[in-house]
């Protein structure tokens, strides 16, 4: 317990120095979304206001309008805006008791992301904890400290900037964490390393997981790609022939969380917008037995597609090169935490994260913003273990490994790069 409250300490020195960064920074910012939306609902008094101009006002950067926007209204006003998760609006609103109130809203909005991050850090400093300890003291004490320099690495993690405000990779990233220790505590591990599905644990496995997926989903469909556990525990269990067990506990969890994201994506959309709506509506995959609602596109790839331009390498021009630039550590240090928990330090306890974050690796870098992937990538704790288990080893170990440079360029890259993306936030400058 000592070691979470180092944690938290840690937690409250780093986000006070970084809204000390942002009070001392310029009140003009580059784009004017911001004042837009604050003369929409605010009087000029209440925006200059001392905490407001100087605090509050910054805090209303990029994404951070769109989700204070909805909240505000209840649903989004332009097509655009539905690609800003509408579940983390309408817990804002819910917490601000559908307040009217930029100020208040914003204030509620901002104590809940902190709130998150905090829960968030506990959940991690556990799941590291035991994917790392084993029963042994020693090897208890290790789990401990991988698990203080995992969490305090997260509190500087690449997108801590924005999660200053009120964005919705906490949210996502605390039902990540959720889903992926109730599995772990659903699974028994033997020696060596073979897993057992307890039935005395199916409630947990199918509820604790499913559900857990499905909200860091529905907030952020790219924890879609945690369903991978699913699959990776359904080759596990029918390698052993084992089909009960592969449709109690995988199968059941998949489906559910399927269905949830059929739902949200096609079946609630079409209902809503369809046939009227033209584009998108127009690609059903088939009309047999009502299932019209499944089109080529989700609606939320359309409004992607449509507004920011994304698709297969549509990002790759000689005018994102500094973006790539931006993505690039950590693109590298994701990458290289599959190859050392694969090939360096194989656990197979970690091979469906292995799998997800690869599969996450291709499609940030094929089809999205790669320089996105600094505050995307915040569900997955992969390379926060990697780094941290690095940093133990080379503490430890005279012996130098080829991956020595990477781990120190990377953390001096992060020591630098969370102020400063704090402060480029901050300013309402790119990158986003």
């Amino acid at each position: 317990m000592i070691t979470i409250y180092k944690v938290l300490r840690n937690f409250l020195a780093v986000r006070s120095f970084q809204y000390l960064l942002i009070f001392l920074a310029p009140n003009a910012q580059f784009d004017n979304s911001t004042e837009l939306l604050l003369r929409k609902y605010c009087t000029t008094d209440e925006i200059n206001k001392f905490w407001h101009r100087n605090l509050l006002n910054k805090l209303l950067s990029w994404d951070s309008v769109f989700f204070l926007k909805t909240a505000l209204e209840g649903k989004p006003e332009f097509e655009h805006e539905y690609a800003f998760s509408i579940v983390w609006a309408k817990i804002i609103r819910f917490f601000s008791n559908d307040s009217k109130d930029l100020y208040h809203s914003l204030t509620i909005a901002i104590v809940l992301e902190n709130i998150l991050f905090v829960l968030s850090l506990i959940l991690l400093f556990m799941l590291t904890r035991i994917t790392f300890s084993k029963q042994n003291r020693a090897k208890t004490a290790y789990g401990d400290d991988i698990a203080y320099k995992t969490a305090t690495l997260f509190i500087i993690n690449s997108g801590s900037g924005f999660l200053t405000s009120i964005y919705s990779e906490p949210l996502s990233f605390f039902f990540a964490f959720l889903g992926i220790l109730a599995r772990e505590f659903a699974i028994k591990v033997t020696i060596p390393y073979d897993i057992e599905f307890p039935l005395s644990s199916l409630p947990l496995y199918v509820l604790g997981t499913a559900i857990s997926f499905s909200i860091a989903t529905l907030n952020r469909s790219n924890c879609i790609l945690l369903g991978i556990f699913y699959l990776y525990d359904l080759y596990y269990i029918l390698r052993k022939r084992n089909i009960k067990k592969a449709l109690l506990f995988p199968v059941s969890s998949g489906c559910i969380m399927f269905i949830i994201f059929i739902i949200q994506q096609y079946y609630v959309p079409y209902r809503q917008f369809c046939p009227g709506r033209g584009e998108w509506c127009n690609t059903t995959v088939s009309k047999f037995c009502g299932l019209s609602f499944l089109t080529k596109k989700s609606f939320y790839s359309f409004i992607q597609s449509k507004y920011w331009n994304l698709g297969f390498m549509k990002y790759w021009t000689l005018n994102n090169i500094p973006n790539f630039l931006f993505g690039l550590p950590t693109y590298i240090v994701l990458f290289y935490s599959t190859v050392y928990f694969t090939k360096m330090y194989p656990n197979p306890k970690l091979f469906p994260l292995v799998l997800v974050t690869r599969s996450f690796l291709v499609i940030m870098l094929l089809f999205a913003h790669v320089q996105i992937v600094n505050r995307v990538s915040t569900f997955i704790p992969l390379h926060l273990w990697y780094i941290s288990d690095r940093m133990n080893k080379i503490t430890n170990s005279k012996k130098k490994e080829d991956d020595d440079l990477i781990i120190k360029f990377y953390l001096y890259w992060l020591i630098l790069w969370f102020p400063i993306q704090t402060l480029l936030f901050a300013f309402f400058l790119p990158p986003a």
